[in-house]
């Protein structure tokens, strides 16, 4: 279910409607879906935006008792809930950072998907990249570089998010038990400055003339928990993921 269907591929019985409006949460516990895989974006990039966003489908989800129907959930949340910035490892257990304001409402409605949900997992991704051109490349082309090429940033190519997600509902409908978090992420941490110097030889640009606006994050994420659990990545680094995307797109 989503507001624009045209958008999703055509093997998908397509549903058109609002995880943030009651009526639509409603409508699809008629359906009686064996799993709820719940894939949310801020409707504002504000704390009310990530509330209603975030904090608010789950509160109907759970009222409305859509979450403790299904055999199990994958909530898709975000590594911005880590409190690290220094650039350091962090795992499934590390703390949980409270002086962001949006990440504590992806908090709360992480902890109130697990609260409600039968054998829920949060799936924590770090920078989803696997479209063309993508923000970065996009960035690159105009000639924008990142202004702390020394910050730490971490990615997952999309394909291996949809995996991820498809390996945790084959997990639970063989009877196996997924972890409750799971960070999807690759393999390879890398300096901005470095993925940046990557891409700028592989698509042949120019020097860079700009700089783009910063973010605070820099930590590296570790996969070991997914990786252990049995999960092959098909792009476990930058340079795997990027390769086959600019390769595709030059071949068009």
């Amino acid at each position: 279910m989503r507001r624009q269907i045209d958008r999703l591929p055509e093997e998908f019985n397509a549903i058109k409607g609002d995880y943030t409006q009651r009526h639509d949460i409603a409508g699809l516990i008629k359906l009686q879906p064996d799993y709820v895989v719940f894939t949310p974006l801020p409707t504002a990039r504000d704390s009310a935006g990530y509330h209603q966003g975030y904090v608010l489908p789950v509160e109907l989800m759970a009222e409305l008792g859509l979450l403790t129907a299904v055999k199990g959930g994958i909530f898709v949340s975000s590594t911005r809930v880590f409190a690290q910035t220094d650039g350091g490892w962090v795992d499934e257990n590390s703390p949980l950072t409270q002086s962001d304001p949006l990440a504590v409402s992806i908090i709360e409605a992480e902890r109130q998907f697990l609260a409600a949900c039968n054998s829920a997992t949060i799936l924590r991704a770090s920078g989803i990249y696997g479209d063309w051109p993508g923000m970065l490349i996009k960035r690159l082309q105009q000639g924008l570089c990142s202004p702390d090429p020394d910050r730490i940033s971490n990615r997952i190519h999309r394909d291996d998010l949809a995996g991820i997600m498809a390996f945790c509902l084959r997990r639970l409908e063989h009877g196996e038990t997924n972890a409750s978090v799971y960070i999807a992420s690759d393999h390879k941490p890398a300096p901005v400055g470095e993925v940046e110097a990557w891409l700028i030889k592989s698509l042949g640009l120019s020097a860079m003339t700009g700089a783009a606006p910063s973010r605070l994050a820099n930590r590296r994420c570790s996969n070991q928990c997914l990786r252990s659990a049995g999960y092959r990545f098909t792009y476990p680094d930058y340079q795997s993921g990027f390769a086959k995307l600019i390769s595709e797109h030059l071949a068009l």
